[in-house]
C-alpha cells in the first residue's frame, strides 16, 4: 500500500545519503519549489554537516543488528523501493540530457 500511495502521490521521494541525487531529481521534478537547491546546499553544507551527530554511539552487536533487521523487513524492503524509484528517476534525467546533447 505504500509503495502504491509513493507512485500514485509524490513526484519525489529522495535520501540524505544520496543528496546530490535527491536534490538533482528534485530540481528537476519540482522546480517551483527546488530550483537552484544544490547550489544552496553547497554554500551551506558546512554548517549542516555532522549537525545531528552523536559523539557518544554506543557499539551494537551484529546478533541485534540482525534481529532488528528481521523485524523491520517492510520498512528495508519500502526503502529500498524508495531508492531504486529515486535512481531510476535519476538515470531518466541524464539519459535525456545526453540526447539532448547529442541531438540538439
Amino acid at each position: 500500500m505504500a509503495k502504491r500511495r509513493v507512485e500514485k502521490e509524490y513526484a519525489v521521494v529522495g535520501t540524505w545519503e544520496e543528496t546530490n541525487i535527491t536534490l538533482t531529481v528534485l530540481e528537476h521534478y519540482i522546480p517551483r519549489y527546488f530550483s537552484r537547491a544544490q547550489i544552496i546546499f553547497h554554500m551551506y553544507q558546512k554548517s549542516l554537516t555532522n549537525r545531528n551527530r552523536n559523539n557518544r554511539k554506543p557499539q551494537v552487536d551484529d546478533d541485534v543488528r540482525a534481529m532488528v533487521r528481521r523485524n523491520l523487513t517492510h520498512e528495508y524492503e519500502f526503502y529500498y523501493f524508495c531508492k531504486q524509484r529515486l535512481y531510476k528517476q535519476y538515470i531518466a534525467l541524464k539519459r535525456n540530457e545526453l540526447e539532448h546533447f547529442f541531438n540538439p
